[in-house]
C-alpha cells in the first residue's frame, strides 16, 4: 500500500522496492489519494518491480475514508 505523491508512489517506497528480487511474483497494489486516483503508479510499479506480475486492477482509495475502506478491500480481494 502506498499514498499517491504527485501522480505516483511514495519516494521511499522506490528505494525499497529495489532491494527485492519480484521474479514469479504477483504484485497487487492498494493506494490511498486525496482526488487524484491511480496517477501512474501501476505503470511505475511495473518499471521498478522486475520480474513481477503486477496486476492492473489497482485498489484506489481516497485517503479521507481509509478508516471505512475494510469491506472494499475485502470484497477487493
Amino acid at each position: 500500500m502506498t499514498p499517491i505523491y504527485w501522480g505516483t508512489y511514495a519516494p521511499e517506497l522506490e528505494t525499497a522496492l529495489k532491494e527485492i528480487d519480484f521474479s514469479g511474483k504477483t504484485i497487487r497494489i492498494i493506494t490511498t489519494h486525496e482526488g487524484t486516483g491511480l496517477g501512474n503508479v501501476v505503470n511505475d510499479i511495473k518499471r521498478v518491480c522486475k520480474g513481477a506480475n503486477v496486476l492492473d486492477n489497482a485498489l484506489p482509495i481516497k485517503g479521507s475514508l481509509a478508516k471505512e475502506s475494510k469491506s472494499l478491500i475485502e470484497s477487493w480481494i
